[in-house]
């Protein structure tokens, strides 16, 4: 059985006047949310367009559930963190 995305969520930033979004993909073979990365994972891939970044995740990657957009610095990031901890806890014996 093929990997798939659990979860999802776009994390937009303001650069120089200009927003720039960043995905943070949640794989089903891995506990915590990671970044979109550049090919030869050298950077951070972000998108101007999130037109763009959202036909990536649905056409693309077939994701077809909830996708968070949040500014940077948002409070209810916590919860993110959270749940990719509270799951390590509950496969610990």
């Amino acid at each position: 059985m093929a990997g798939h995305l659990r979860n999802v969520l776009i994390i937009t930033k303001t650069i120089e006047g200009m927003a720039e979004h960043l995905a943070y993909v949640r794989p089903s073979w891995r506990r915590e949310f990671l970044p979109l990365r550049t090919w030869g994972d050298k950077e951070d891939r972000t998108y101007k367009d999130l037109d763009r970044l959202l036909v990536l995740l649905r056409d693309d990657f077939g994701y077809r559930g909830f996708i968070g957009l949040y500014m940077d610095g948002d409070p209810d990031l916590v919860r993110y963190r959270a749940l990719s901890e509270s799951e390590e806890a509950d496969d610990k014996p």
